[in-house]
């Protein structure tokens, strides 16, 4: 592409040559090391296209012309050489602050963009441009100084085929120390870097990024950091301001070392929190491994135990049969002695039964010689009488029984016997029949009683339901809907019936049954609305509901007959409930019950619906009918009402008669009951009696005979005075020859019982011989077994297996416990090393969760316990009071320093403010004020917590440390939304402070006038704040510490002039230029009288067909300090 620069008949472009001097010599203070922009070089920029060459007079420039002509587009290529991409903001000054759309962007100059017109196709609004296809562009910004330096700025800009994406714009950068001419330098550069940078001299410096570009120059003009270049690129759009706060904290304030220190912490705190980690897992290792340990040293005590108990149930057995053997022989020593007792005590009573026999044998011999004979065969008899007078006495017992039973008396004959044995015989051929008799009452009773009791389950449940809920509804229908309601989690009223919402007036209560009969399908009927309608039916659908349910859906109203029933309707006898279904409700019954009511069945004729109050119901048409299979006027069935209390009332009374008809029938049960065991008890008592014969009940000739014989015996012995002495001797000594005998037979049982209770002893001994020499026990082993032995009662051979199986099933016992115990140890101890081989699997390579690795851990415990822990606390202990306190240290100081530095430099900034008026007789000072954020304060406290606390090597003390420590790491290491603003918060010391400015008499320092960030001021007091604040921003910057002239000298403004008088205009100019900026400023004609006399050049940009742009510079009048303007434009200018 050739580069040629554009003409036009209309500019007027003077020559180079003509452009004023260099230097004025009017400068109030030689600037000899000042760099002053002295030309900008645009090619294909915007709606400039071709070359536009601007030649700039040292002393400062305008740019001159209308809105819209292309001045803020110069400006812009001057922010594109100088202002990072990432901060560039075109066309600024044009947008108000409440605009924060952008319209101009890199592709937009590049290609040219003019408009936004209809696309004649598509018909969408399409951004017009003037190049198209592939295409470049160049921005060159030239500075000198008086000593001849030279530094040249500049950006090539190009794009490729088609594309209009801000994205596919290379970049390159260059800056060389010399002038550097477009037209000349560029010619041909036609896409191809690498050419160009072959042709072009080694004193030109390319680069691929803004970074190393920028870095370069502003090193070559002074500018000292990048907070400068944003400070410039913001003055280009003074107006917009904005913010006081937010403009001396974003260019007069550096970023507060806060940030670095605070990262520091946090890269820092890495290592305190390995060290932490370190310490914990130590100690995690060491309390999961130390469970493991003691566990398993009370294993092996345990099973040292275990070891001594089996022993001694091995010997249990052994040692029972010697005890056993010992108590043996001590039992059979007794015996012995015993027996030798027994053998003297038989003989010596043996010898007495001898002497007694032959006494009673000469006694019976006398008595015979004396006639007692006779007296013995009497006592034989009478024996046997009085053997056979008791069995009869039994059975005439068992007969008086019998027939008390059947409240008959035993007769004294045997036919009366006979009598009572017919009779009996014929209640038991009666017996089944009346037993039959009994069933069947008891059968009836159960079955009216089962009835009643059903309907008094019936009644209670309509109870319970009608206590519930005040609802006339019957209980399984309402249950229906208490399920239902629980299903989709809402109260029972949000589903109402239709015979909730309703209820007969109290006027027409005698029309109640009739109507009941008419709406009684209708009113349980569940109305539902639209919300609860899927839900309703998809729950209904797929339950079992055990019934019937008919529901409506009510959420809309269908455009139904709103006609109003007549005065002798039904519904007119209605109360309808205020509900939100209330006027579907009423519609519906409109619609469909509009029956009229009237007095006779004759009245139906002429109805085309009606109902009596008998309850005769003609429909529409012919149809008629009559339900009476529930009474008409039966209270239990009607549904209709807000309350139940009247139906409550019935059934509670109807429940009470049940119950007493419940009672009736179970005492009437009893009774039957009562009759049927009584005639069992006569069928009983009837048997025995059949089963009797009168001999074996009639003891009258037993008695007498007995009465015989005891008159014969008292006459023999009263009769022979001899014999009865005789008789008495005999007597007694018969007894004394019993005893006698007795006591013999009891020695002789006693020594047998003995000899076989000796020979059992000693089978016992021979038996227990060989398992008592079995085992040979120690005396601890029979110590501890004794010791096992209840202290009572005491050993002997009777409890010995007893007291034995006692000590065995104590050691079974103790085995036992054992057992579970050494399962219950191994399991925690394998479970303790699972856990550590599970949760570092790095440390147990070497070792498997089992019993046979216990050692290992063991011993990797006590390295820890020894070495391991020490070590991580330690260092842990020694990061934490050194490193990161530390760091806590150097963060508290940059937020105390970077407190003070913003207050040495408000001083700075005001002491350069006292040097410039802001009005007439006025200065203005920027004051500051802490803020005093909740946050912050919070923050500054909880360092000051953590700085507090004394170096310590308690567990607790540091443990809680580091839990403060490690929070505030947390918040400023967090990336979501919330921490960031924290973070920003209380580190950036600078939104700790607000600044306010004030105005002050020039004198004597009274506050006149208080802006805080302009609110509420007029634009011209706006832009007065503004450009007043950047001047000492600029100065500040750009000056340096030694209050120098700053070597960087451009300031550039884009109409920043337009709402302030010719006052401030004038005096802010004075400022800038008594701090020794150079200006630059893009501005309107009426603003240029004002301007002029603190310039030295000016260029007229104009536009034509909104899309070609082009400048013509204005000559200056350096003795007057004014433009060559016309003396038609200048009146223009004053009238404006």
């Amino acid at each position: 592409m050739n580069v040629k620069a554009k003409t036009k008949a209309t500019r007027k472009q003077p020559k180079r040559e003509a452009a004023p001097s260099l230097f004025l010599s009017d400068l109030p203070n030689p600037r000899d090391e000042q760099f002053r922009m002295r030309r900008l070089q645009v090619l294909n920029w915007g709606t400039f296209s071709g070359l536009v060459d601007v030649p700039i007079a040292e002393r400062g420039f305008l740019f001159v012309g209308r809105s819209g002509s292309g001045k803020s587009t110069l400006l812009d290529a001057m922010s594109a050489l100088l202002v990072p991409p990432n901060l560039v903001d075109f066309n600024a000054a044009a947008r108000e602050a409440e605009r924060s759309g952008r319209d101009r962007s890199l592709i937009s100059y590049v290609r040219g963009a003019w408009a936004d017109q209809h696309d004649g196709e598509s018909g969408e609004i399409a951004t017009q441009y003037l190049r198209k296809g592939s295409t470049w562009s160049a921005l060159v910004l030239e500075y000198r100084n008086a000593m001849g330096e030279t530094v040249s700025l500049i950006r090539l800009f190009w794009v490729a085929g088609n594309s209009s994406a801000t994205a596919d714009v290379k970049k390159h950068y260059m800056v060389c120390e010399r002038a550097f001419d477009v037209a000349a330098e560029l010619q041909g550069f036609d896409l191809d870097l690498r050419r160009l940078k072959a042709r072009l001299g080694e004193d030109v410096h390319h680069f691929d990024t803004f970074a190393a570009y920028a870095e370069r120059f502003r090193r070559l003009l002074g500018i000292q950091n990048e907070m400068a270049l944003k400070l410039l690129h913001k003055t280009q759009s003074a107006k917009n301001l904005g913010d006081l706060n937010t403009f001396l904290r974003s260019f007069m304030l550096d970023e507060p070392e806060t940030f670095g220190a605070a990262n520091r912490l946090v890269t820092d705190f890495g290592e305190l929190d390995a060290a932490h980690k370190a310490v914990v897992i130590a100690r995690e290792q060491v309390d999961t491994l130390a469970p493991a340990r003691s566990g398993h040293e009370s294993l092996q005590t345990l099973r040292r135990q275990t070891s001594t108990l089996r022993e001694l149930h091995l010997c249990v057995d052994t040692w029972r049969e010697q005890r056993r053997l010992v108590l043996v022989d001590e039992r059979l020593a007794e015996m012995k002695v015993r027996d030798v007792a027994l053998e003297g005590e038989i003989a010596q009573r043996r010898q007495t039964v001898e002497n007694h026999d032959r006494r009673v044998a000469d006694l019976e011999q006398q008595r015979r010689e004396q006639g007692g004979d006779l007296i013995d065969q009497l006592e034989r008899e009478h024996e046997k009488l009085s053997r056979e007078r008791d069995e009869r006495m039994k059975r005439r017992d068992k007969a008086e029984r019998a027939c008390a039973a059947l409240s008959w008396n035993v007769p004294s004959t045997a036919q009366g016997f006979a009598e009572i044995v017919g009779r009996s015989r014929e209640l038991l051929d009666s017996a089944r029949e009346r037993a039959a008799g009994f069933e069947d009452r008891m059968d009836a009773l159960k079955r009216e009683r089962d009835h009643v009791t059903q309907r008094f389950a019936g009644v209670r449940a309509e109870i319970e339901a009608l206590k519930r809920n005040p609802s006339n509804i019957p209980g399984p229908i309402q249950a229906m809907r208490a399920r239902l309601c629980e299903a989709l989690g809402c109260s029972e009223n949000t589903l109402p019936f239709v015979g909730e919402l309703l209820q007969v007036k109290p006027e027409h209560a005698a029309w109640r049954g009739a109507i009941e009969r008419v709406l009684h399908g209708f009113a349980l009927s569940l109305l539902v609305d639209e919300r609860h309608y899927a839900e309703v039916s998809s729950w209904i659908n797929k339950t079992h509901l055990g019934g019937k349910l008919v529901y409506y859906r009510v959420g809309r109203i269908d455009a139904l007959d709103n006609r109003a029933p007549g005065s002798r309707s039904l519904v007119q006898r209605l109360d309808i409930h205020d509900h939100a279904h209330r006027e579907w409700v009423a519609r519906e019954l409109a619609r469909r019950f509009d029956y009229a009511c009237v007095d006779s069945a004759a009245a139906l004729r002429n109805a085309d619906r009606a109902i009596t109050r008998e309850g005769l119901v003609k429909h529409g048409g012919d149809r008629h009918e009559k339900d009476d299979r529930r009474a008409v006027d039966d209270r239990r069935n009607w549904v209709l009402g807000f309350d139940n209390r009247d139906k409550l009332s019935l059934f509670e009374r109807e429940g009470h008669e049940l119950a007493q008809a419940i009672a009736h029938h179970a005492t009437e049960l009893d009774k039957v009951k009562a009759a049927r065991d009584a005639d069992g008890d006569h069928r009983l008592a009837a048997s025995q009696l059949v089963n009797l014969e009168w001999e074996e009940i009639d003891v009258a000739p037993k008695l007498r005979r007995l009465g015989d014989i005891d008159d014969q015996l008292q006459q023999l012995r009263a009769g022979d005075t001899s014999l009865q002495g005789i008789m008495r001797q005999l007597d007694s000594e018969r007894i004394a020859r019993s005893r006698a005998a007795k006591t013999l037979e009891d020695a002789s049982a006693e020594r047998l019982s003995l000899e076989r209770e000796r020979n059992g002893f000693v089978r016992q001994r021979e038996s227990c011989l060989p398992l008592a020499h079995a085992l040979t026990l120690s005396t601890t082993q029979m110590a501890a077994l004794a010791a096992r032995l209840p202290q009572h009662p005491a050993l002997v051979l009777d409890n010995l297996d007893r007291q034995i199986n006692h000590v065995k099933d104590g050691l079974n016992l103790a085995l036992a416990e054992h057992a579970q115990q050494d399962n219950a140890l191994v399991q925690t101890i394998e479970e303790c090393l699972r856990t550590f081989c599970r949760k570092w699997p790095q440390d147990s390579t070497d070792f498997t969760p089992g019993m046979e690795s216990v050692d290992g851990f063991t011993a990797r415990l006590r390295r820890l316990e020894l070495d391991g822990l020490p070590k991580h606390e330690a260092r842990f202990f020694d990061l934490l009071q050194s490193q990161s306190k530390q760091n806590l240290l150097v963060l508290q100081k940059h937020m105390i320093e970077a407190r003070k530095s913003i207050g040495q430099r408000m001083e700075e900034v005001n002491e350069s403010l006292e040097q410039v008026p802001f009005n007439r007789g006025t200065i203005l000072q920027i004051e500051l004020t802490d803020r005093n954020l909740p946050e912050v304060r919070d923050f500054q406290l909880q360092l000051r917590e953590v700085l507090s606390q004394h170096q310590t090597e308690d567990r607790e003390r540091a443990e809680a440390q580091f839990a403060v420590l490690r929070q505030l790491v947390t918040k400023l290491a967090a990336d979501d939304p919330e921490h960031k603003r924290w973070r920003e918060q209380v580190l950036d010391v600078r939104q700790h402070v607000e600044f306010v400015g004030v105005e002050k008499d020039a004198g004597s320092l009274a506050t006149v006038e208080v802006y805080r960030s302009g609110a509420g001021k007029s634009g011209g007091q706006r832009q007065k704040l503004a450009t007043t604040c950047l001047a000492a921003a600029l100065r500040y910057q750009l000056g340096g510490d030694d209050g120098h002239l700053p070597r960087y000298a451009p300031v550039v403004l884009d109409e920043a002039f337009d709402k302030a008088d010719n006052e401030f205009t004038a005096l802010a100019m004075n400022i800038f230029e008594n701090f020794g900026f150079q200006m630059v400023v893009a501005t309107p004609l009426k603003s240029v009288m004002t301007l002029e006399p603190f310039i030295g050049g000016a260029c007229f940009v104009d536009i034509s067909g909104r899309h070609d742009s082009g400048v013509l510079l204005i000559e200056y009048d350096e003795d007057n300090k004014r433009l060559a303007l016309p003396e038609k434009a200048r009146q223009a200018e004053a009238q404006a």
